[in-house]
C-alpha cells in the first residue's frame, strides 16, 4: 500500500516542476479565466503582474510549452538567479558619472542609473545563443555570441566604460557593416550603443524569420537578501530590464518579427519602481495583465479546490488517485465544521502555491499515512503556517527590513484587533521610526491582516477583491498565520 511519501504533489517553484516533472505540470496546470493570456505579445501587453505564489512562472512555463509546440524557440532569463552578488558592484562601476558608495536609496541616484544598453546586449546575446543551440549560425550569431565564447555573465566582454572589446573574429563582420574596427581603441572598445545598433541591423538582415518567446522572470529583490547599498541598484536594474524588454518588443513589432519578450513582476516591486521614477508609467501602465485567483466568493474561489484536486489526482505516476476516497471531506475546529473548500478559502491566500505548500506540509508531517484525513491536516498546520509566514515576510522585506518582521512576531498577540490603532500599540514598541499608515496598508495588501465584521461574520481580504481596509472594521490576523504568531 502506498503512503504519502510515495506521492508527488508538486514544487513550490513552478520552474522546477515544469522542468523536472513536465507531464505532472501539464496535467495539473490550471489557469484563471480572468487572465488574458492571448494579449501577451510584443505589440500588446508584456508584463504578468501577480503576488508571489500566484503562478506567474507557471504561466510563463505554460506559454513556453505551447510556443514550442507551435515551432517557436524559447528562452528563460531568471534575473534573481542569473546574477551573482558581486555582479551588482561590477555593473555599478560602469556608471562612471555616479558615486556608488554612500548613496543608499536616493531617488536622484535611481534616476541617473541607466543600464538599458547593458541589458539590450545581454538579451540579444541570449537570443543568439538560443538560435545557435538550434543549429542556426549566421553573421548575427557570430558577432553577438561567438562560438568560442559562452556567456559567463551579463558583463562578459565589457570594458568599464561600457565598450565592447573588439576581437579578430569580429573584424570581417564589422567590415560588412561598413564599420572600421581601427576606429576604436583597444582599451575602451566599441561603444555599447554602436554595438547594439549593429546587432539590430544584422538581426533584421539575417534572422528576421526567427520565432522566439523570451521569458524574463524573478524580477525580485529584498532588503532581507541584500546589503543596504545594493537596493537602489537592484531596483534600477529591474526597471531597466522592463524598459529594455518594452523597447525590444517595440523594435520587433515595428519590423514584423515574431519574437516576444514576456516579463513577470510582483505588484510591490512595480509600485516601488513607480515611486522612484514617475516616468516609468510609459512602459508599465497599461502593459500588464493581472494574475489573481480568488477575486470573490463565486466560481473563482472554486479554482483553488480544483487545483487541490488535480495535484492529488496525478500525485502517483502509475495510477490516478480518487480524490473523494483519498482526501477528507470536512475538518472540524472546536464547534465549527468546514468543508475542504471552506477550509481552503479561510486558510490560503487563493494561490496555487498555497495548495502545494499545504499538501507538502501534510506529506512531510505524515509520511506513513495512506490518506489525508482531518488528523493529518491538523498535524501539518504549524509547518504550513511557518513556511507561509516566511514567504510573506520575504515580500514585506522589499520595503521594510528585518526589524518589522521581528516586531510582528514579538508584538502580535491576538487573532482579532479592535482596529489598526490597537494592532499598532502591540507592535510599535519593537519598531523605530516606521510609518504606521504605510505599514498597516502593506500588511493588508500582503494578506497578513484583513478587515472583519463580526456581526455579519464577513471577512475583507485584498486577494478577495477588497481594495482598502475600512477604518470601521476590526482587524483579523490571517488564520494561516495564527500558529506562527502563537495565537491559535
Amino acid at each position: 500500500m502506498t503512503t504519502l511519501s510515495d506521492h508527488y504533489f508538486g514544487d513550490l517553484e513552478a520552474f522546477d516542476e515544469a522542468t523536472l516533472y513536465p507531464d505532472f505540470f501539464k496535467r495539473t496546470f490550471i489557469i484563471p479565466k480572468s487572465l488574458g493570456v492571448s494579449t501577451l505579445r510584443n505589440n500588446r501587453k508584456f508584463i504578468i503582474i501577480g503576488r508571489k505564489g500566484t503562478g506567474k512562472t507557471a504561466i510563463q512555463m505554460h506559454l513556453a510549452s505551447i510556443a514550442r509546440d507551435e515551432g517557436y524557440m524559447t528562452h528563460h532569463f531568471r534575473f534573481f538567479y542569473d546574477l551573482r552578488s558581486d555582479d551588482y558592484k561590477e555593473i555599478s562601476q560602469t556608471q562612471s558619472k555616479i558615486s556608488y558608495t554612500g548613496t543608499i536609496n536616493d531617488k536622484s541616484l535611481f534616476l541617473n542609473y541607466d543600464f538599458r544598453d547593458v541589458w539590450e546586449r545581454a538579451f540579444f546575446r541570449r537570443i543568439a545563443e538560443t538560435m545557435r543551440d538550434r543549429g542556426i549560425e549566421n553573421a548575427f550569431t557570430d558577432l553577438v555570441a561567438p562560438r568560442a565564447s559562452r556567456f559567463s555573465n551579463i558583463f562578459a566582454g565589457l570594458s568599464r566604460s561600457l565598450g565592447i572589446k573588439i576581437t579578430a573574429s569580429m573584424g570581417p563582420i564589422l567590415a560588412e557593416c561598413n564599420i572600421d574596427p581601427s576606429e576604436f581603441s583597444d582599451k575602451e572598445g566599441m561603444p555599447l550603443k554602436t554595438f547594439n545598433r549593429i546587432a539590430r541591423e544584422l538581426f533584421i538582415k539575417t534572422s528576421k524569420g526567427s520565432k522566439i518567446y523570451f521569458f524574463v522572470d524573478e524580477l525580485v529583490f529584498s532588503k532581507l537578501d541584500a546589503k543596504e547599498d545594493e537596493i537602489t541598484l537592484r531596483a534600477a536594474m529591474v526597471r531597466d530590464v522592463l524598459r529594455t524588454s518594452w523597447e525590444i518588443n517595440g523594435f520587433f513589432a515595428v519590423n514584423k518579427v515574431d519574437i516576444h519578450f514576456i516579463c513577470s513582476l510582483r505588484p510591490e516591486v512595480k509600485q516601488l519602481i513607480s515611486d522612484f521614477d514617475t516616468e516609468s508609467g510609459k512602459f508599465l501602465d497599461g502593459k500588464d495583465v493581472e494574475l489573481s485567483w480568488m477575486a470573490g466568493d463565486g466560481d473563482e474561489a472554486k479554482l483553488i479546490l480544483e487545483v487541490l484536486q488535480s495535484k492529488v489526482r496525478f500525485s502517483l505516476p502509475e495510477k490516478e488517485v480518487e480524490f473523494e476516497d483519498f482526501f477528507a471531506k470536512t475538518i472540524k475546529f472546536g464547534n465549527r465544521t468546514d468543508t475542504i473548500e471552506e477550509f481552503l478559502t479561510k486558510n490560503t491566500w487563493g494561490r496555487p502555491r498555497d495548495v502545494v505548500r499545504l499538501l507538502n506540509a501534510i506529506a512531510k508531517k505524515n509520511p506513513n499515512a495512506n490518506k489525508i484525513g482531518e488528523e493529518e491536516i491538523k498535524a501539518s498546520i504549524h509547518e504550513y503556517s511557518r513556511s507561509s509566514s516566511k514567504e510573506l515576510f520575504d515580500e514585506l522585506g522589499v520595503k521594510h527590513g528585518g526589524a518589522v518582521l521581528d516586531a510582528l512576531r514579538k508584538g502580535i498577540r491576538k487573532q482579532v484587533y479592535r482596529d489598526s490603532n490597537q494592532l499598532w500599540e502591540d507592535i510599535s514598541p519593537y519598531l523605530v521610526s516606521t510609518n504606521i499608515k504605510g505599514l498597516i496598508e502593506e500588511l493588508f495588501y500582503l494578506g497578513v491582516i484583513g478587515g472583519y465584521d463580526p456581526d455579519k461574520k464577513r471577512h475583507y481580504w485584498v486577494y478577495r477583491g477588497n481594495t482598502y481596509l475600512h477604518p470601521s472594521r476590526k482587524i483579523r490576523i490571517h488564520p494561516a498565520l495564527w500558529s506562527e504568531f502563537q495565537v491559535q
